[in-house]
């Protein structure tokens, strides 16, 4: 039985089997490598930090509006009415969202927040 008589991606991924699809095989080599970048190496060891970013004492300039509003622009910021980017509440580029086809009122992902990984849920 092969992956493709199972359903393949186009079932998987709305099912939330698979947490992500790409294009090819070396964007999938790169984005399991991502993953990884946010847990430790080892059981027992802390999370891999990295140097943030961003300033940690920098203003999470995007604001919610009343009008229903896209979460993912609250985590990772958003382009603001004069084009000038909004930073979001994690640092710059490194929110990556999971389970995007599944569960569609919810998003789930990784990110940093002043260099250390954190999961999100919104």
């Amino acid at each position: 039985t092969s992956q493709d008589q199972l359903g393949g991606p186009q079932v998987m991924h709305p099912n939330g089997v698979s947490h992500l699809t790409v294009e090819d095989d070396v964007s999938g080599v790169a984005e399991i490598l991502r993953w990884l970048s946010f847990v430790p190496r080892v059981k027992d060891a802390p999370p891999p930090c990295l140097a943030a970013t961003d300033p940690v004492d920098r203003p999470v300039e995007f604001v919610p509006s009343k009008a229903p509003y896209d979460p993912r622009h609250m985590l990772a910021g958003a382009p603001g009415a004069d084009g000038r980017f909004l930073p979001g509440f994690l640092d710059a580029g490194s929110f990556a969202e999971y389970l995007a086809g599944w569960g569609k009122s919810v998003v789930t992902g990784r990110g940093r927040l002043g260099g250390i990984p954190v999961g999100v849920i919104a």
